[in-house]
């Protein structure tokens, strides 16, 4: 076994890594990461892992006569693999143990995982500089809500790094749900679970599927800011999925929940008070 690791190519660590760190992936996904064409080497690389059972490879048959590209993800030997090498200790014995569910958890959350993914990589695609951080990241620190957001965000603005959660709402998502999710924002932070950071509440970010989602969200949204009773700032935006992946490169996609006669590109978000942030209700 240790031969085998210790054989691993840069290339197929990096795959690795990325699987790791978004939990499911297809070839053109990773091929937006890594840098390089879907159509090049990658397939037989990915093949290779597959064959030695260091990563693995879903796709329903009805889903793939749709044209639903395969997802693949770490198996648990993968996941061993991965944590032996140098300074990759923050892959616990508990992500292991969750990464056996990977082959049999529900389609429904394979497919969420891929949407983060794919509107992470577009957002990464108007700011190269953005830094990305998934579930499997953010639990290694405490300041995170125990239920996080789907990705947490950073970008440099000034010289200031502005920070901002961000949630994938898809149109079958319940409203109680939602209204659940953002409740419990609220509640982290007026409990000063941020304060271990010293820096201004993130931004909610939310990515609607699509225009009647969207409209719906930010009825949804706009009650749950208004029945919160905290001084500290929060604000949230939103977008439709086509909007981000079809936007021009002034990126200027973004309404505020509260205000949202202006689009805003993702430098242009400001932090808005709650009271503010609601006012448009």
């Amino acid at each position: 076994m240790a031969d085998k690791r210790s054989a691993l190519k840069q290339g197929q660590i990096d795959i690795l890594e990325l699987l790791y760190k978004y939990r499911f992936g297809s070839r053109q996904l990773l091929a937006d990461s890594l840098g390089i064409k879907a159509g090049s080497s990658l397939y037989e690389k990915l093949e290779v892992l597959v064959k030695h059972n260091l990563i693995g490879k879903r796709q329903e048959k009805h889903l793939k006569l749709l044209g639903v590209p395969a997802a693949y993800y770490l198996t648990p030997k993968g996941l061993r693999t991965l944590q032996a090498l140098p300074d990759h200790e923050y892959i616990t014995d508990s992500v292991i143990k969750v990464g056996y569910k990977d082959k049999s958890v529900s389609q429904v959350f394979v497919s969420h995982t891929l949407k983060v993914y794919r509107l992470t990589n577009a957002l990464k695609r108007h700011y190269p500089d953005l830094k990305v951080y998934l579930r499997r990241d953010m639990s290694h620190y405490s300041y995170f809500p125990s239920n996080p957001p789907d990705a947490f965000l950073s970008l440099m603005i000034s010289d200031t790094p502005k920070r901002f959660f961000l949630d994938v709402i898809p149109d079958s998502l319940p409203r109680n749900v939602l209204d659940r999710q953002i409740t419990n924002y609220g509640q982290f932070f007026e409990d000063g679970g941020w304060e271990v950071t010293n820096s201004e509440l993130p931004a909610l970010l939310l990515i609607a599927d699509k225009g009647t989602t969207e409209t719906r969200t930010k009825r949804a949204v706009r009650a749950a800011l208004g029945r919160l009773e905290m001084d500290d700032e929060l604000s949230a935006y939103i977008t439709t999925f086509t909007a981000l992946e079809n936007g021009d490169e002034s990126g200027k996609i973004w309404t505020s929940i509260g205000e949202p006669d202006e689009l805003l590109s993702l430098p242009e978000l400001s932090c808005l008070s709650l009271l503010s942030s609601c006012s448009g209700r």
